[in-house]
């Protein structure tokens, strides 16, 4: 029998090879989905834009009044040995942040009784799918009936889950949500309409989570690719008017969406801004981002 391949991972100050006796019971992630986490890309070996994930998952654990157990610093030289270790070229590190275990109490621990737990794993992502998505892909829409802490990073994905869900039952890949009239986000992207040339992606807020690969596109690839970008609420009228739609998130960088809610969007194919800003996004991927 060939023999079982270890994994590689870091769990509360220890690298260890097996998950045996990581996240108990009690732990509060288990009982109450009470945690954060960042999900980093690995590409070419070393993990992409960490240092954006980590300043995201201090944030969220600032708003869920989480106590850090672990420097900011310290998490890069973690991810690298984790990535090495498991000889990864193409894939991903989950770094998933716990309130910790203990007594199960129906309330939020002071921070000073908080015992956090802290978890890092590294997989394989399949770059195929990857490339697939990143040619085309059809969303529909949905009512955004999720909380509203989505800025929150937290573990408590299931809404998600069950939109995306029937998202795949319909035969698409992804949901664009709405509330209120205005679009939001996607199950697990950020949404960028284009129309007359100039991109539009719905401003910061509560109801949205700021995605690494949406602050990237703002910042650096948008700038060096000649788009504008606009931060402005979009309605399902200028979602439905749209000459091109692209989604962004860690795990494909960018999406074209070619069709929603079964309507071709624009001629059905990848636009010429989409393609601007996925070209320049791939440049930054290979060249790296700490």
């Amino acid at each position: 029998m060939a023999e079982e391949k270890k994994s590689t991972i870091f769990y509360n100050h220890n690298f260890l090879y097996q998950f045996d006796g990581v996240l108990q019971a009690d732990d509060r992630a288990v009982q109450f989905g009470d945690g954060v986490y960042e999900w980093i890309r690995i590409h070419k070996g070393h993990p992409f834009a960490l240092s954006y994930h980590i300043d995201r998952l201090y944030r969220s654990m600032r708003l869920m009044d989480m106590r850090a157990t672990i420097a900011p610093d310290e998490f890069t030289e973690i991810h690298e040995v984790i990535a090495e270790e498991n000889r990864i070229q193409e894939g991903y590190c989950m770094l998933l942040v716990t309130r910790g275990g203990g007594e199960r109490r129906f309330l939020i621990p002071r921070r000073n009784e908080q015992n956090p737990n802290v978890l890092i794993y590294a997989r394989s992502v399949d770059t195929d799918a990857i490339q697939k998505v990143q040619d085309g892909i059809a969303c529909i829409t949905a009512e955004d009936d999720r909380w509203l802490h989505c800025d929150i990073l937290s573990i408590q994905m299931v809404a998600n889950l069950m939109a995306r869900t029937a998202a795949l039952k319909k035969g698409a890949q992804e949901v664009v949500y709405v509330r209120d009239g205005q679009v939001t986000e996607g199950s697990k992207s950020n949404l960028f309409v284009v129309k007359g040339g100039v991109a539009w992606t719905p401003p910061e807020s509560h109801k949205m989570l700021k995605g690494v690969t949406r602050q990237l596109v703002i910042t650096r690839v948008a700038p060096t690719s000649g788009v504008t970008i606009i931060e402005k609420e979009i309605d399902r009228q200028l979602l439905s008017e749209a000459d091109e739609v692209f989604m962004t998130n860690s795990e494909c960088g960018i999406m074209p969406v070619l069709q929603i809610d079964g309507k071709t969007v624009g001629d059905g194919q990848k636009g010429r801004v989409t393609e601007k800003i996925q070209l320049h996004y791939d440049k930054l991927l290979e060249e790296g981002l700490p």
